[in-house]
């Protein structure tokens, strides 16, 4: 048995030697890169606002003229022109003269600012349309200078960036389509047990389960930014499950994680199935409850992960050890942030050599972190998990923890 610490880097180091070999980048089209992990750095290429534009509706005039206006010496200026969003002027703005604008359109070239439309009076003199101003106008005022929100040569985000939707923006005004992106790592997944049945089974025989723990990992690979594979479920026989690691062979998949058949009872086969295929056995046991049952093994820089059968184990070890390692692999990294609560009930546990984690919740009340642990902490209590969001840590070693003691927690994702 091995502690918590010393598996992740057993697999850590693995995974950095043999594993980020086989990561590839592909490009996609701009329209689909949401949530997807970027391969390279971001680098504006041209400035945005690409010109000087107005950021509000109004007049675009020369400062100079309005020198001296005031409420009592209201200054009038002939409008030559309207620049909508989207197109620009081609005439040249002389002295007493003004430009309406738009919110988005170019100022025209000789004018220095613009006055908001509500702070000015449009009139129609035998000279056509003209705007009163009451006020001078600063050198400056409501223009969006060229380049004042991104500069040509801004390095703007990195390679392992999860592009959210104010990324997508950021690549969409620079024109950046495609975009370089890392591939979603392929990992298989299958379930051992000869009491699992599907999970589209409506009538269970007695002593049958559907199988849960296949969905949950799964979904745990998918959050950690890879593709799960599903491998099926395997009867409790050696040479079923080697079957299973043939394929995966076949299919080039990085990591297979298997749930049940790791402890040390007639039907558990994974560590058997492990042995024949001829894998170089990594470590058989973490230090940490639930999930202690963790085999790990390496064929043909393949990384077999075998978990727990019981759910709480293995989503424990899971999230634990392997999400951080499918998240790198994605080019990302994820892992569970830690944080630090006092506790609001004590916890007490019949005995104390391993590591322990409880399902719980933390929740912030008047500027202070604080951790709950949830009642039915048995592994297979499935219906604890959907209420928490955090894993309380009790040190080996540890047998109570008393209301109002800080603890260590992981927040889940």
């Amino acid at each position: 048995m091995i502690s918590l610490e010393k598996a992740r880097k057993i697999l850590d180091d693995f995974s950095r030697e043999f594993l980020m070999a086989s990561q590839k980048v592909e490009s996609v089209p701009l329209w689909e890169a949401g949530g997807r992990i970027l391969a390279v750095d971001i680098i504006a290429h041209e400035d945005a606002p690409a010109f000087n534009r107005s950021h509000v509706d109004g007049y675009a005039l020369l400062s100079a003229d309005t020198c001296g206006a005031a409420a009592n010496n209201p200054v009038t200026l002939e409008i030559i022109d309207t620049i909508a969003a989207g197109s620009y002027s081609r005439k040249k703005l002389l002295p007493g003269t003004a430009m309406k604008i738009f919110t988005g359109a170019p100022l025209p070239m000789e004018a220095d600012c613009i006055i908001k439309k509500e702070e000015t009076r449009e009139i129609v003199t035998d000279c056509g349309p003209a705007v009163i101003i009451k006020r001078p106008v600063s050198v400056g005022e409501n223009i969006s200078r060229k380049g004042e929100d991104i500069s040509a040569g801004d390095s703007l985000f990195g390679r392992g960036t999860t592009i959210s939707p104010l990324h997508m923006e950021i690549l969409a005004t620079l024109g950046i389509d495609p975009v370089s992106v890392f591939v979603k790592p392929r990992i298989g997944v299958f379930s051992t047990g000869n009491e699992l049945v599907d999970v589209h089974e409506e009538q269970l025989q007695f002593g049958q389960l559907r199988a849960s723990n296949l969905y949950a990992l799964a979904e745990i690979i998918r959050q950690a930014g890879g593709i799960p594979v599903n491998l099926g479920l395997v009867r409790d026989r050696v040479d079923n499950v080697v079957q299973v690691y043939e394929k995966a062979s076949r299919l080039k998949l990085p990591i297979i994680i298997s749930t049940g058949g790791t402890a040390f009872g007639d039907f558990d086969v994974i560590k058997d199935a492990m042995e024949k295929i001829l894998s170089v056995r990594l470590f058989n046991k973490v230090a940490m409850r639930p999930g202690a049952p963790f085999v790990a093994s390496v064929r043909d820089n393949q990384l077999l992960i075998g978990l727990s059968g019981n759910p709480g184990g293995a989503i424990v070890a899971m999230l634990m050890i392997i999400y951080p390692i499918i998240s790198r692999l994605a080019g990302g990294n994820k892992h569970l942030l830690p944080g630090r609560g006092k506790l609001t009930v004590p916890i007490v546990r019949k005995e104390d050599s391993l590591r322990g984690f409880f399902w719980g919740r933390c929740n912030e009340r008047d500027g202070r972190l604080y951790v709950t642990p949830l009642q039915n902490q048995f592994c297979g209590a499935i219906e604890t998990h959907i209420n928490s969001n955090c894993l309380i840590e009790v040190p080996a070693g540890k047998v109570k923890v008393a209301e109002n003691e800080d603890v260590d927690y992981w927040k889940l994702p």
